[in-house]
């Protein structure tokens, strides 16, 4: 049976099928963004913590936001080229529609690359207030000294063998724990082993698990048991590998699956002799208050120390001589400071030894008190004080872990984040005299976070006060506008090579640690979400275009109006996907 209204319309409503079924789909995308865009309305308006504003920059958005609209306008054309059986012009509209979309992602894809490599630190600290205050900048770069511990190298050293980013914990390892109710420690394993190096990792104890047989024989004690030659799995001084850890964890988990079937056994025993003594009724009542149910659960734990293999879960090794083993933070569990002793990863395996100053060292872009102020307010505290008081403004530097720097030098970079709140400060003063004026008041972002425009713009005048007063009352200060390419995607670390302060944060005081990546806050989370889905329709999009633009001749030649009711839907879903994302611009980006 034919299908009618494929490429022709109904003459009296205008539509044809794919077009009725576009409409139906934009309606459900609309349901789908919709509940998206309400989704971050309620989580800003009722976020618990300083929303971040204006976090993302504005030049990349806006020159999207122009490239889909002219899309839009591009496959407009192409569809009325079709219309007026113009091939050549169809063909260079679409390309043209496909080049910005493609132009799109790679702006986007800059994006995504600025925010997975920016660093946030939330550090920690005394007080009523617990610091809060928030740095955020570019992660340098760093090596194992000689003496093990900690050494900072140029970035362009980077892809050199041994070195790491400068937020590793680092631990003269001495032993190694590990769990054998984990399902596997391959992945930690073979990176121990790689950087073990020369070191010598072997079992501290002979692995030892009584054979059932020998136990079900019933012919030798326990101690035989123990000492039998059946009972050793691992020997005392085995090395450690991939293959060891399974074959103990098989031993182990059999060994556990034995003691969990004697274990049930022995409770449905003691539970038939129960309700038999009492009755069903009876019975959970009667476990509870008498004491001779105790007893028999005593004389059952006595039964299974004798029945059971009671397999240790743990298996120690030692270290010979000990190594300085790195860790991403992201392999711990818990904070690792430099008093800690041992430290414990993801799957429970416990390094013990001694945690070495771990640092973690940064060019710091931008500093954020907000949370610090919010906390303060809180409290029925002045903010002011209390952000003075914090750890990264009166903190002096520490040079101990890199020589190159002079006596005269450290001077220099004592209380520098101090000079920069200072600074703030007198900037602050000037916008407040400037807005007056006009019956508005400075916000919090103006009041407690500095951008790193504003820290280059103090440091090209000396970190002085009163020049940056001067300057912004002058509204000479040199920062960077919406449509300056200096900062195109962010602060750039290699244009400003050594102009942002360096900050060596100890591991004590780092409270939480990220990229600005869905990890770090629900900004960033919801961000990610929206802007990812709408990247993926505009591939859709781009991919149904292009098969338009590649394979679509033979449609063409077929029956010209096919293919151009094909493109308007095609269309139809392009100019949706446009106005998803003027939507986004202003929401994200602007405000």
């Amino acid at each position: 049976m034919e299908i009618p209204f494929i490429v022709n319309a109904r003459k009296d409503t205008g539509l044809f099928n794919s077009k009725v079924g576009i409409w139906l789909f934009l309606a459900s995308e609309v349901t789908l963004f919709g509940g998206l865009f309400s989704g971050y309305l309620f989580l800003r308006l009722y976020a618990d913590y300083p929303w971040p504003e204006r976090a993302l920059p504005v030049l990349p958005g806006l020159i999207n936001t122009f490239v889909l609209i002219g899309s839009s306008v591009t496959v407009v054309f192409a569809w009325a080229a079709l219309k007026m059986r113009e091939w050549r012009k169809f063909q260079i509209y679409m390309a043209i529609t496909l080049v910005c979309a493609g132009l799109f992602m790679v702006l986007k894809g800059i994006e995504y690359n600025a925010k997975f490599g920016h660093q946030a630190v939330r550090l920690q600290g005394g007080g009523p207030v617990q610091d809060n205050a928030i740095v955020e900048g570019h992660l340098h770069y760093a090596k194992l000294g000689e003496d093990g511990l900690m050494v900072e190298v140029d970035e362009d050293r980077k892809k050199d063998d041994g070195v790491f980013k400068a937020n590793r914990v680092l631990v003269k390892a001495s032993e190694f724990s590990f769990v054998l109710t984990r399902p596997t420690h391959e992945a930690y394993v073979q990176e121990i082993l790689r950087q073990a190096g020369d070191s010598k990792i072997t079992l501290v104890e002979p692995y030892q698990v009584i054979d059932k047989s020998e136990l079900s024989a019933g012919q030798m004690n326990r101690d035989q048991l123990v000492s039998s030659e059946n009972a050793q799995v691992a020997e005392k001084g085995s090395e450690l590998t991939i293959e060891l850890l399974d074959d103990l964890e098989d031993s182990y988990l059999e060994a556990r699956s034995h003691d969990r079937k004697i274990r049930t056994e022995f409770l449905s025993a003691s539970w038939d002799w129960i309700r038999n003594e009492k009755g069903e009724e009876q019975a959970a009542t009667y476990i509870v208050e008498k004491e001779v149910w105790k007893e028999r659960r005593v004389e059952d734990g006595e039964k299974l120390k004798i029945l059971t293999l009671r397999a240790s879960s743990e298996v120690t090794f030692k270290v010979d001589p000990p190594f300085t083993l790195v860790l991403e933070t992201g392999d711990l569990v818990k904070k690792a400071n430099v008093d800690d002793s041992s430290v414990k990863l993801r799957d429970d395996t416990l390094v013990t030894g001694k945690v070495l100053k771990s640092p973690m060292i940064m060019g710091v872009d931008a500093l954020d008190f907000r949370t610090t102020a919010q906390r303060a307010e809180a409290e029925a505290l002045d903010p002011l004080p209390v952000i003075e008081g914090t750890w990264l403004l009166t903190h002096t530097p520490d040079h101990d872990s890199h020589d190159d720097h002079a006596d005269s030098e450290d001077a220099d970079h004592r209380n520098q984040f101090k000079k920069i709140w200072d600074c703030h400060m007198a900037w602050l003063k000037a916008e407040e005299e400037r807005l007056k004026e006009k019956g508005r008041v400075p916000s919090r972002n103006d009041k407690y976070r500095v951008n790193w425009d504003q820290i280059l713009a103090y440091g090209g005048l000396g970190y002085d006060a009163d020049k940056v007063y001067q300057e912004s009352k002058a509204r000479t200060l040199k920062r960077a506008g919406l449509f300056s390419l200096d900062g195109f995607a962010g602060a750039n670390h290699k244009i400003h090579k050594g102009e942002f302060p360096h900050l060596e944060i100890p591991r004590a005081k780092v409270g939480f640690e990220s990229t600005f990546t869905p990890k770090w806050n629900t900004y960033y989370a919801i961000y990610f979400t929206i802007t990812g889905l709408h990247g993926l329709h505009v591939i859709g999009g781009a991919l149904v275009l292009g098969y338009y633009l590649f394979f679509g001749r033979k449609m063409y030649e077929s029956n010209p109006e096919w293919l151009a009711n094909r493109v308007e839907v095609g269309g139809l879903f392009w100019h949706f996907v446009d106005l998803v994302w003027i939507f986004l611009f202003p929401i994200l980006y602007l405000m």
